[in-house]
């Protein structure tokens, strides 16, 4: 049988793992990533880490039809380039499709993260059946991936669908683009954790370690502190996401990531309530769903899988 070995890697996790022409996620492992790794010495890491899954889980390297790789960071997915990526120290111009190539020797199919995760949730989730979908990822970043009748919308140098670094408050907080006030400098987790860590005081929950899933747990609790934290959070996403439903007109948004899908309960009713007073009256919000991710962490790897089954019929890119 064959599979795809398949990478997404975020600000702070890689995940490692084979998945099947079906979609079925069969092995995977995740690994905590330390940002500013050199892209080499990441990629040859990596290499030995999958293969060493596949040996652990029973698979034959033969049986790999290629490789699906997701990164975090801004690229040309047809030269296989990586322009920028701020949350892996900065990476410019590396030619990982070349690197990945040799360290696994397998065909390869590159593809930003926000992207990959969404043609997996297009493919196997909530975006199933929608002609215009779009998926937000909120973590250590904050970006989406925009599928128009199941294709990526890369734009002219393939960098389309950075949400993160959309302007919301010009005087807001400096983000790691360099800007000031992007929605990433606002609703990712360090965003989270630097407002919790600014209105805290006193006793309580958020005097422990200050984290996003510190905020929400004590946002759970009862915390007035947490919970105002929570609250802006979703004004400032809500503003996002008004815009992003004024500009593309999407039929399904899909919220994701570990902010999204950790702080679901906390955040996506009221960022429904909010977004709907916000949008204008031409929207027809009862067609327009905002939804939870169904694929949780998975989207990455069977967005990943999913350029490898639709590639290998077109040949690899590298």
């Amino acid at each position: 049988m064959p599979l795809a070995a398949c990478i997404d890697i975020g600000g702070t996790k890689a995940l490692i793992g084979f998945v099947d022409a079906d979609g079925n996620v069969l092995a995977q492992e995740r690994y905590a990533m330390a940002p500013g790794r050199d892209p080499e010495e990441l990629v040859n890491d990596l290499a030995d880490k999958t293969r060493a899954l596949a040996q652990q889980s029973g698979y034959d390297w033969q049986q790999m039809a290629g490789l699906g790789y997701s990164t975090a960071g801004m690229l040309d997915v047809q030269r296989g380039i990586v322009f920028a990526s701020p949350n892996q120290g900065l990476w410019r111009d590396v030619p990982l499709g070349d690197l990945l190539k040799q360290a696994f020797q397998l065909p390869v199919w590159l593809e930003m993260d926000a992207n990959a995760a969404a043609i997996g949730e297009g493919w196997k989730g909530h975006g199933a059946g929608a002609d215009y979908f779009v998926h937000v990822i909120i973590g250590t970043g904050v970006g989406c991936g925009i599928l128009v009748h199941g294709e990526i919308l890369r734009g002219w140098r393939g960098t389309a669908g950075e949400f993160g670094h959309t302007i919301i408050d010009p005087h807001g907080p400096l983000c790691n683009c360099g800007g000031r006030g992007c929605l990433e400098s606002l609703v990712s987790g360090p965003a989270i954790a630097v407002r919790a860590a600014q209105v805290m005081g006193g006793a309580g929950p958020l005097e422990e370690a200050v984290d996003a899933r510190a905020v929400f747990a004590a946002a759970r609790q009862g915390d007035q502190a947490a919970r105002q934290v929570v609250a802006e959070t979703v004004d400032y996403l809500s503003i996002g996401i008004t815009n992003l439903i004024h500009l593309l007109n999407p039929q399904v948004i899909t919220i994701g990531g570990g902010v999204g899908v950790g702080g679901a309960d906390l955040l996506m009713e009221p960022l429904r309530v909010a977004v709907l007073h916000r949008v204008g009256s031409w929207v027809d919000m009862q067609g327009t769903q905002i939804l939870t991710a169904k694929l949780g962490e998975e989207a990455g790897l069977i967005g990943a899988s999913r350029l490898v089954w639709k590639g290998t019929s077109m040949g690899s890119l590298f």
